[in-house]
């Protein structure tokens, strides 16, 4: 028997172990969920060590001998860091984790550093170069073809998507990210509102040793119209013993300042500003070798100057915004023997305020907006959640089991005001075609209480055949139905090993709620006037549109998703996988409107959207050393709903429900980065390419009615190559690492705006996106 534990103290699972006898003969093992293994009919004498996870640094060379009888033995993994010294130490390549039977990808932190991704210092550029998660032309990330809100976010093991649209939007220093994992397919039954799929962000305690690290402390300057602070992103990490060997800390703290000029807006009218910062604290304090406790804190506060402008929107139309966020929580984790119990609290708030330039008019230009924007709003949402599981083996006839069983309830709340003014559609000779009010009160408020609870078994029959089975049932009070969810997913070695391996799966699961969605229906009515040729005469109106719920309730959205995957392992350094997803999604919640014939009317909340989504990703890594290493996917993909549209106060389209892609359908997609030593001068040479199917968008008409099929025309196919090359260097008794990096080095054009409307003389023009761009980054690295 024994027991793998990081440098803290804390089990690692799923780490491998080998040992090898004198005479050649090898054993193979697994720890389980606290850290421990097994290998029997072990004969005495010296074995040769090595353990590997990825993450971790390898453990190899190590000398165990094994007395007759039982033995006992304990082995340290220490988690991957850049080191300064040239200490013969290399990371684990990536491994086949036998016992995970999930569908998953995972950036490690020197992915997350060293990966050349458009905007480096943000964590949710450095997850687009998983293949599974693309960034629409909002901003917004998409998980296996997912709507934003259909993900579980969760960080440490807490969810943090965000209460009041259930998005990504807490920020942390991608210095503090260890890790990054998504899971797409099979699934355990431990995650909750895992609907589409799972991003699981994995940050650091600290340890005995002292730490500090900082990224582009000197700000820049840009004399882009006039004399101005430059994009500037300082970040910063201190982390340490408060009593060595049992409390340790870890704080991150980054600030981003981005200045951004337009330039197909006029001069003095065409820059926006944003001030960001975020705080990351972490604490371990270990009560005894049997019991942990772990603590976080994480601060947002974000402030935005002419949010929105781009080549399409005027300064006019930009909003003032400033948002904050904060986050705390508290987990316990108690060891008894071979059985881990873990019990969590967490808390996180939110308040977000958009302030137009003033109160004029919202003007629909057949080629882009003008006037000031139409609403004021200010939000404010929260939620509480607790967390607790159990997770024991047991050994009950053939092979092994690990039983384990767990609940969460969280608590959310939403609450909102606006103020909302005119809106004016115009046509193309600048004559009034429709006139959009409000009425009503504008001040909406939902909460929702979710429950839920599952059991689970993982079962080792032979070192060839792994399954897992598990059912878990979640409650939420606002549809108030519970909706059970079985899971099985299964691991074939063929060889015995980790060499190679198929993985099959099904489940249901449960879809979170979107309650700024819901919460429509009690806010305003949006009424519409329409207007001759002229522009001064009614022909209809002013129609009332509204939002209601259906008088006989609501199901739980919900998701099937079967998957398989085949994992081979090519030598000793190259790792190569084909994954095939499908998942259909039912009840899903979407606005319909009821006389899709006429102007106005009731948009009724019903339960009948159903989100389809079928891929297939071939991968390859190869890693040849610590500082060489290579990775491409190719996925092709379709995400199909049958309910396209989303009507939403101010943007209703008087048309039927109807299929279409998702906005962000990307049928192919090619994603490949690595890096490699040039050998001259200490050069480290990294790259970023991604290539996909441009995106969708719907077609417009004066009166901003939908023209044909929603998402019937595509942007042009994206191309995004970055190069970037970095030198480490000695000064003052410290080693610096400076990169120059070479944003979209071949300048291809990849708008992320485009003329809708059918009417508009340049109909069809794109706009927009990231051109050739040089950037700078210098960090610390530590002493020599």
């Amino acid at each position: 028997m024994g027991l793998i534990l990081d440098e803290n103290g804390v089990p690692v699972r799923s780490a491998q172990v080998q040992l090898q006898g004198a005479g050649g003969q090898s054993f193979h093992a697994e720890t389980d969920e606290a850290g421990r293994f097994e290998l029997k009919n072990l004969p005495p004498g010296e074995f040769k060590v090595e353990i590997r996870k990825t993450g971790f640094f390898l453990l190899t060379g190590r000398t165990l001998t094994l007395e007759p009888g039982p033995n006992e033995v304990t082995f340290t993994l220490t988690h991957a860091e850049e080191l300064v010294q040239q200490v013969q130490v290399v990371a684990s390549p990536d491994d086949i984790d036998t016992q995970d039977t999930s569908q998953s990808s995972t950036l490690t932190s020197r992915d997350v550093r060293d990966i050349p991704v458009p905007s480096s210092h943000v964590l949710q550029q450095s997850l687009i170069a998983l293949p599974e998660i693309v960034e629409d032309n909002q901003n917004n990330l998409h998980i296996a073809g997912a709507r934003t809100a259909e993900t579980e976010y969760l960080l440490d093991g807490f969810e943090v998507g965000d209460p009041l649209s259930g998005a990504l939007t807490s920020r942390f220093s991608v210095d503090a990210t260890r890790a990054a994992q998504v899971e797409t397919g099979r699934l355990g039954a431990a995650y909750a509102h895992s609907g589409a799929g799972l991003l699981s962000l994995e940050t650091p305690d600290g340890d005995d040793r002292w730490r500090f690290g900082t990224v582009d402390p000197i700000p820049a300057i840009n004399i882009q119209e006039g004399t101005h602070l430059g994009n500037w992103y300082p970040r910063f990490t201190f982390s340490g013993p408060i009593r060595r060997g049992r409390f340790w800390f870890s704080d991150s703290f980054s600030i981003q300042h981005t200045f951004a000029v337009v330039t197909q807006q006029p001069a003095g009218a065409n820059t926006s500003e944003e001030w960001a910062g975020d705080n990351l604290l972490r604490l371990q304090y270990n009560i005894s070798p049997k019991q942990i406790l772990h603590a976080s804190f994480l601060y947002n506060r974000k402030h935005d100057t002419n949010l929105g402008l781009d080549a399409l929107d005027p300064q006019s139309t930009t909003l003032t915004a400033d948002e904050r966020r904060a986050f705390v929580s508290l987990k316990d984790q108690l060891w008894l023997r071979d059985t881990l119990f873990d019990l969590g609290f967490a808390a996180d708030g939110e308040l977000i305020d958009q302030i137009p330039q003033g109160t004029e008019p919202y003007l629909l230009l057949v080629d882009g907006t003008s006037g000031n924007y139409f609403q004021r709003l200010h939000q404010r949402g929260r939620r509480v959640q607790s967390v607790g599981s159990v997770t024991t083996p047991v050994h009950l006839g053939p092979g092994t089991h690990q039983l384990s069983a767990g609940f969460n309830v969280a608590a959310l709340r939403t609450s909102q005001s606006a103020e909302r003014g005119e809106i004016e559609a115009l046509r193309a000779d600048g004559t009034l075609a429709r006139e959009t009010t409000f009425a009503g009160a504008a001040s909406p408020v939902l909460s929702n209480t979710q429950a839920g609870g599952f059991v689970q078994d993982t079962w080792t029959l032979s070192k060839r055949l792994v399954l897992q089975g598990g059912v878990r049932t979640d409650w939420d009070s606002f549809t108030g139905s519970g909706l059970a969810e079985p899971r099985v997913s299964g691991n074939i070695l063929p060889f015995g090993d980790d060499r190679a391996k198929l993985s099959l799966g099904w489940g249901i699961y449960d879809a979170p709620l979107n309650l700024m969605q819901i919460a429509q229906v009690y806010d305003q009515q949006q009424l519409d006037t329409f207007y001759d040729p002229t522009g001064k005469i009614v022909i209809l109106g002013p129609v009332e549109s509204r939002f209601e719920l259906p008088a006989n309730g609501l199901q739980q959205p919900r998701f099937t998703t079967s998957s398989a995957g085949w994992q081979q392992k090519i030598g000793r350094k190259t790792l190569v996988g084909a994954e095939l997803l499908a998942r259909n999604g039912y009840h899903g919640f979407a606005y319909v409107d009821q006389q899709p014939a006429l102007p106005g009317g009731i948009f009724l909340l019903e339960d009948h959207r159903k989100d389809r989504y079928r891929a297939a990703t071939f991968s390859v890594r190869y890693n040849l050393a610590a500082d060489t290493g290579f990775y491409a996917a190719y996925t092709r993909s379709r995400a199909h709903s049958d309910e396209d549209l989303d009507p939403a106060l101010g943007s209703i389209f008087y048309a039927a429900q109807q299929s279409g892609p998702v906005a962000w359908d990307a049928p192919n997609r090619l994603l490949t980065w690595g890096w490699i030593p040039a050998h001259f001068w200490g050069l480290q040479l990294t790259y970023f390419l991604e290539y996909r199917t441009g995106y969708p968008f719907s077609v417009v008409n004066f009166q901003q009615e939908l023209v044909g099929l929603p998402e019937s025309m595509r942007y042009p196919d994206y191309v995004n190559l970055n190069l970037g090359v970095e030198k480490k260097f000695g000064f003052h008794g410290y080693i610096w690492a400076a990169r120059l990096e070479e944003v979209n080095i071949t300048d291809h054009k990849n708008p992320n705006t485009v003329v809708n409307n059918i009417d508009a003389p340049n109909f069809g023009t794109f706009a927009g996106g990231q051109g050739r761009a040089l950037t700078l980054r210098v960090r610390f690295v530590g002493k020599k």
